[in-house]
């Protein structure tokens, strides 16, 4: 099942920032990178405030990373606004 989400730079920057540690950390374990890495290329490549298509799995994935991004900030007494919208966007 394919769904359609629309992400501002803002919104781009935040899963970016958030896949990327998850990326070297699967990378380091020697686990497979290849559906991160991917996402990350299709992420980056989309134009900014256009509709892209994503799968469950890169949903889950984009959810779950972005989360463990705004619990690591919540933790160091950061805001979290930005990240917040991300995951409302997921939702």
């Amino acid at each position: 099942m394919m769904r359609k989400i629309k992400l501002t730079k803002a919104n781009k920057i935040i899963t970016l920032k958030a896949l990327a540690p998850y990326y070297y950390r699967e990378r380091a374990l020697g686990h497979s990178t290849q559906e991160s890495g991917r996402l990350i290329l299709k992420i980056n490549s989309l134009p900014a405030d256009k509709k892209a298509s994503f799968s469950a799995e890169e949903i889950f994935l984009m959810r779950s990373t972005i989360n463990q991004l705004r619990n690591d900030q919540l933790a160091k007494g950061q805001y979290t606004d930005a990240a917040d919208d991300m995951l409302l966007k997921l939702f």
